[in-house]
């Protein structure tokens, strides 16, 4: 079974508020994780200086739409933010989840 943030819709496993992911992955990082979100959006306030050089965390997540396999599953939320270790990923019988090339960002 795939880890549980690829489940969700992520295309990536490296730090939640990546700096190279897009609308959709921080609509739905805001979504999972408002209080986090709601941090790191002060800290660009407080710093003056955004995640992304053109716009905020605000504007960047307002034009993005929260993955659908968040929204219907909860369970799959609470196992993306729980700070137990990823289960043990099988090869057998295993699917594409959703964020299985994806558009994980990154440096071209």
């Amino acid at each position: 079974m795939p880890a549980y943030p690829y489940q969700v819709g992520f295309s990536r496993l490296s730090c939640a508020f990546c700096i190279f992911g897009n609308a959709d992955q921080f609509a739905t990082l805001k979504w999972m994780d408002a209080n986090r979100f709601a941090k790191l959006n002060g800290y660009e306030k407080e710093f003056g200086c955004t995640i992304k050089r053109d716009r905020g965390l605000e504007q960047l997540s307002s034009e993005g739409t929260v993955y659908q396999v968040a929204r219907s599953r909860p369970d799959l939320v609470a196992a993306c933010l729980s700070d137990r270790p990823l289960q043990t990923v099988l090869a057998e019988n295993w699917s594409l989840p959703a964020g299985a090339f994806g558009n994980g960002g990154g440096p071209v």
